[in-house]
C-alpha cells in the first residue's frame, strides 16, 4: 500500500475513534481541521520542496550533537531528509517505513 493510502487510512481510523487510547475530542478535531484548512488556503504544499529538487546546503547536528554537512553526505551518494518527531508519531513512523521500503 502506498504511503499516502496508509496515511489516509490512519487519519480516517483516528478521526472515527477507532483507537480508544488516542480518541480525539471534537475540539481536537476542529483544531486539526482548521490548521489543515489554513495550510491548504496558504498554498504551503505548492511552495514545499519536491522529490528531486535541489536543496540549499546545510549543516545539522546528528543525534550525538556532531555537525553533519549536506555537501559531505551528498559526496557519498543520495541524501534523504526526514523530519522525525519521535517514536510516538504514527505518521513519522509510516514515513520512515516507506523510506526503508524504497520506491514502490
Amino acid at each position: 500500500m502506498a504511503l499516502q493510502d496508509r496515511l489516509d487510512a490512519f487519519k480516517a481510523d483516528f478521526e472515527s475513534g477507532r483507537f480508544p487510547a488516542l480518541k480525539p475530542t471534537k475540539e481536537m478535531l476542529d483544531i486539526m481541521h482548521r490548521a489543515t484548512d489554513e495550510l491548504i488556503a496558504g498554498a504551503q504544499a505548492q511552495r514545499a520542496s519536491k522529490a528531486g529538487d535541489v536543496a540549499p546546503e546545510f549543516i545539522l547536528n546528528d543525534p550525538d550533537g556532531k555537525p553533519v554537512s549536506s555537501r559531505e553526505r551528498l559526496a557519498k551518494g543520495p541524501l534523504v531528509v526526514s523530519f522525525y518527531r519521535g517514536v510516538w508519531c504514527p505518521y513519522c513512523n509510516m514515513e520512515l517505513q516507506a523510506l526503508q521500503a524504497g520506491p514502490s
